[in-house]
């Protein structure tokens, strides 16, 4: 079947490593935290991936990571991680200030 008629673009060959640096965040809820907090330190231990990808990652651009080829279920998994790991992160930190102020 000839490119134009996919929903998504192939993905590039060494996209390998954008999905597995994407699979690794997923997996590991440490690696996760620590990027939610320093992406660019997350990143930097993934030197397989070029910058125009790790650009994409870091400011969450979910519809340049599909224009790009990125698998879609990769992409709407690292999406509804970022959005539910802000909130809960959020309401972490919201019950501990309550806690340690009632302490």
């Amino acid at each position: 079947m000839p490119d134009e008629h996919l929903m998504y673009p192939r993905p590039q060959a060494g996209d390998y490593y954008v999905h597995r640096l994407l699979h690794d965040m997923q997996e590991d809820e440490d690696l996760f935290v620590e990027f939610l907090g320093d992406s660019d330190a997350v990143l930097g231990r993934y030197p397989e991936v070029d910058d125009e990808a790790k650009k994409l990652i870091a400011t969450h651009d979910y519809a340049g990571l599909q224009h790009r080829g990125l698998h879609p279920i990769m992409i709407v998994q690292f999406q509804r991680h970022i959005e539910w790991g802000m909130r809960m992160t959020a309401s972490r930190e919201a019950a501990t200030s309550v806690t340690d102020a009632t302490s």
